[in-house]
């Protein structure tokens, strides 16, 4: 691969960066342009290559050039640490193998949610538990997002696709293609040394939150009944997992703290923050050196020798943050809680809920993880829908077409479908005649990205109402495996993983929350349930709890959704009856032997991936 002599002895992070690309000057021309570097922008970019080599190579298409710009000189910080089946397939489908996601960060089995009593009681919380894929079938992570975005940024380089950080789009000047320009728009670029022009065929908006082209187009709809906001830092757990006072709690799970108020995230990831970057971008070239060599994965080195050959800075964080409603009343001072508004309504939450409080005592704060400031982060209003998403010569993907909540972690998990679907129709947008047979593309992106937010934005808020009761704060999660993983196409889930078939999953799979049988679950709970962030009544609790296990009962007489449930929860059976006494189902991970480190079973993988140890538990334990 070509690299770049250095106009100075010490390059900045985007010299560095760009020098990975084959070409790192910017083109006269390029078939997209997408504005933004984050991780649906590469998502897409990936895609859109691989499925223009696919019909290159078939001899129906040909090779498309695709440049990304990313203002920032580096990927930097961002929220949003879990990730799901759907992007393991995806990255099981571009060639990225388990073994090295493995190295750079946190292995997951599942999600936990815990729902706490609203009257603040110790006593009296339920729990609801569910396995993740194997280990030897597709990772689910826990990540840190500067290091996914730096994976995926030298992976797409290694393509062909130029990636150029330090590089502002100047949205002001964009002239999108249209009909009276003979089908060409263009991009003005300008970066540290200079400015430069890149004609173009589309322009994809990837800026996330800041829609930069997709605010043009329309405003923001702000969807009912409640918005959330979201405060979180930094932590390290002082002492051992065994010690928080939650049943059953591990660390390799997404753990969900739900209260009538919202939900607490707490998640164990492994941070690299610190460690400079051109040693962060030979180590993962190296890992994906051995990736390319279909190395097996004991092969690998572990994550202490990659630290240790690359001079790297590692250490495991915990993330613990709220999301709450914004009709949640606080107290009119909250002074006393903290120096600034997101530590003070984090303290105050956490004040309320014991066993929130004994978690809180085993963590200690982390101060300035990401930079000299924002040791507490806030963000609110994080429902948000953008009613266009694609226009003429232009479309918006990931965030920048809607957000609902990190709950169920949909921003990278279901919001990839967007990235997915447009890079699939990219190749036959750019060999359409004329203006209306492109339109038309762009429309049936818009039509797919219509009612997305919608069902998401329907299931975040059936799921923030029942969480105001224990008792029915479990039926959430249970109908969301329900109808997400009880479906046809997820027991076959392997059938996907194939590139030519991955984006028949993850441009259709929303949690379920686009199933009928879960629009009318919801549909029917949901008016029962609204009011304040408070305790329902016993009686609605009641009619909830018969409702669902009417209609639960109905869904499962049909046979349209399967799965082996006694494995996968734990307190149900194949038949979703409930029994309080069965704490057990499938075992998928176990802590290393050594460094005691969690990792997932698999029979290709003996070694614990983070200190190298070889375990002597390596199979799966299956629930009878």
């Amino acid at each position: 691969m070509k690299r770049l002599v250095f106009a100075s002895p010490t390059p900045s992070d985007s010299e560095c960066l760009n020098s990975q690309n084959c070409d790192s000057s910017i083109p006269s021309h390029s078939d997209v342009v997408v504005i933004g570097g984050g991780i649906h922008s590469l998502i897409y970019a990936i895609h859109a290559h691989i499925k223009s080599e696919s019909l290159r190579q078939s001899g129906s298409g040909r090779a498309i050039s695709i440049t990304v710009l990313e203002k920032s000189q580096s990927p930097g910080y961002k929220i949003g640490e879990s990730t799901l089946t759907t992007f393991g397939v995806w990255l099981k489908s571009i060639g990225i193998s388990n073994a090295l996601l493995w190295r750079l960060f946190g292995v997951k089995d599942g999600l936990a949610f815990y729902f706490l009593p609203h009257n603040g009681d110790r006593d009296g919380y339920t729990d609801f538990c569910a396995n993740g894929p194997p280990g030897d079938s597709v990772a689910t992570l826990q990540i840190e997002r500067k290091i996914s975005e730096l994976l995926l940024t030298l992976f797409a380089q290694r393509l062909g696709v130029r990636v150029l950080h330090g590089h502002s789009a100047n949205i002001d000047s964009v002239q999108l293609p249209e009909a009276d320009s003979g089908g060409i728009g263009h991009v003005d670029v300008l970066n540290g040394s200079g400015q430069g022009q890149i004609s173009t065929d589309l322009v994809v908006d990837g800026t996330g939150r800041f829609r930069r082209l997709a605010s043009k187009a329309s405003k923001t709809t702000r969807l009912p009944p409640f918005n959330t906001d979201a405060f979180w830092a930094y932590f390290e757990m002082s002492g051992d997992e065994s010690d928080i006072p939650l049943d059953h709690y591990e660390s390799c799970h997404t753990n969900h703290i739900c209260i009538a108020e919202g939900w607490a995230w707490v998640i164990r990831l492994p941070s690299w923050e610190g460690s400079p970057l051109p040693n962060l971008i030979a180590m993962i070239n190296h890992l994906l050196d051995f990736n390319a060599a279909n190395t097996a994965p004991d092969s690998y080195p572990s994550t202490h020798q990659l630290v240790e050959k690359f001079k790297l800075k590692f250490r495991w964080v915990v993330s613990i943050g709220y999301a709450l409603r914004n009709d949640v009343v606080y107290p009119d001072d909250l002074n006393s809680y903290g120096t600034c508004e997101a530590e003070r309504k984090f303290k105050w939450i956490t004040s309320r809920y014991p066993r929130m409080q004994e978690l809180m005592d085993q963590h200690v704060l982390i101060t300035d993880l990401y930079g000299p400031k924002p040791t507490w982060f806030i963000r609110k209003s994080l429902t948000y829908q953008s009613p266009v998403a694609a226009g003429t010569g232009w479309a918006a993907i990931g965030d920048a077409t809607g957000f609902t909540n990190p709950l169920y972690s949909p921003g990278i998990n279901c919001s990839m479908g967007t990235s997915v679907f447009l890079a699939e129709k990219t190749p036959k947008y750019l060999a359409a005649q004329g203006s209306t047979a492109r339109r038309a593309i762009l429309d049936s992106y818009n039509e797919f990205c219509g009612p997305r937010i919608e069902n998401l934005h329907r299931m975040n808020v059936g799921n923030y109402l029942l969480f105001r009761s224990p008792q029915i704060g479990r039926l959430g999660p249970l109908w969301q495996y329900l109808c997400g993983t009880g479906n046809a196409e997820w027991q076959h889930i392997e059938d996907f993983t194939q590139f030519d078939r991955v984006a028949e999953l993850v441009t259709t799979w929303e949690w379920g929350a686009n199933r009928p049988e879960y629009i009318s679950f919801m549909d029917n709970i949901i008016p029962l349930l609204e009011g304040a962030p408070d305790a329902p009544s016993k009686e609605v609790v009641d009619k909830v709890l018969s409702l669902s296990e009417k209609m639960i009962a109905e869904v499962i007489k049909t046979g349209k959704y399967r799965n082996r449930w006694a494995g996968l929860f734990r307190y149900y059976d194949d038949d979703l009856a409930f029994h309080p006494d069965k704490i057990s189902r499938d075992v998928l991970a176990s802590r290393c032997e050594k460094c005691g480190n969690w990792r997932m079973l698999s029979a290709e993988m003996k070694k614990c991936p983070i200190c190298g140890t070889t375990n002597k538990v390596v199979a799966i334990q299956r629930y009878n």
